[in-house]
């Protein structure tokens, strides 16, 4: 069986879920080679600990928490989590069985299970941002021509090919994780907090010719299940940089793969829909600055597309292969 290490991702404020995840990780059957603890500059060493993680202090991000060189580690792979998952005694063990029989290059688990949102949950995810479930058709996750994806609604506890997968729990072949070279997509930690940044790690994959997928019987259970844009929420201005990053990501992962009119139509149609919807969420909030903030958020997207900084960004589709 492949070998692998554990990398984890954290600001060091989990806390007790923090501390669940760690002794999860001493529960597996098969153990890591290494457990080394990503935290951000700044932060201090949690005192949840459980002795045998190690403690890397790296530059603050959700992206640049991950787009490391992993010197520290030489395992065949690389399990990456967030500091919120708990693991089943084997899901290390099932994620390396998923990319040994399929061989992945990433193999993901299902953790936010969208396919068990209540009915009116799936109703307004249709609605707000047009994510629609799919019958089984043997993909996990589809990315669509507008930026939206599309979920399984009846996936079995198996494997499943994907084009995207949710980020606090991965498991990547280190070499393949590597070629990626996330480090070109720290753009996106302007807004804040990394919104889609799950999207430009796992869909560049994908589109430069490896293999995706996720497992979902995996047993790994998301304790927080919350965005990092969560402590956003309560801020009117999420309007405008949700529109503004979702613009600019579309623009980095679907029209610089899929540039023809269908996308840009697609796209265009997509945005009226949602500049209707804000209009209707500023008259039910009574915040009309709700629509006025997602279209600025357009314009700049539009901006700084047209920008030397964001032409001067590497190609997202590499010329030299992965494989």
């Amino acid at each position: 069986m492949l070998t692998y290490s554990i990398a984890i991702r954290t600001l060091g404020t989990g806390g007790e879920k923090y501390l669940e995840e760690l002794r999860s990780i001493t529960q597996q059957t098969v153990q890591p080679e290494r457990v080394v603890v990503y935290i951000a500059k700044g932060y201090e060493r949690p005192k949840e600990q459980i002795g045998n993680e190690e403690y890397v202090w790296v530059q603050k991000g959700m992206i640049a928490q991950r787009a490391l060189r992993y010197d520290e580690i030489s395992s065949d792979c690389i399990l990456l989590l967030d500091d919120d998952v708990l693991l089943a005694p084997d899901s290390a063990e099932r994620l390396l069985r998923a990319m040994e029989e399929n061989n992945a290059d990433c193999v993901g688990a299902d953790t936010f299970r969208n396919q068990d949102m209540s009915f009116r949950g799936k109703v307004f995810a249709a609605v707000t941002n047009l994510v629609f479930p799919r019958r089984d058709d043997g993909w996990a996750f589809k990315i669509h021509r507008n930026g939206s994806f599309s979920y399984n609604n009846h996936p079995q506890p198996k494997f499943y090919l994907s084009q995207s997968c949710a980020g606090p729990c991965m498991l990547w072949k280190k070499s393949s994780l590597l070629c990626m070279r996330w480090e070109e997509e720290s753009w996106v930690e302007q807004f804040g907090f990394a919104y889609g940044d799950d999207l430009l790690e796992t869909y560049k994959l994908v589109v430069n010719g490896g293999c995706l997928g996720v497992l979902y019987d995996s047993g790994v259970l998301h304790l927080d299940a919350q965005s990092a844009s969560s402590s956003h929420r309560n801020n009117l201005q999420r309007y405008y940089i949700r529109s503004k990053a979702s613009a600019i990501i579309w623009h980095r992962t679907i029209w610089n793969t899929r540039k023809d009119w269908l996308t840009a139509l697609s796209f265009a149609l997509k945005q009226v829909w949602l500049l209707l919807i804000n209009g209707i969420a500023g008259i039910v909030l009574l915040k009309p600055r709700i629509p006025v903030l997602f279209v600025r958020g357009l314009r700049d997207a539009y901006r700084y597309c047209k920008s030397e900084a964001y032409k001067s960004l590497p190609p997202f589709v590499s010329n030299n292969s992965c494989k």
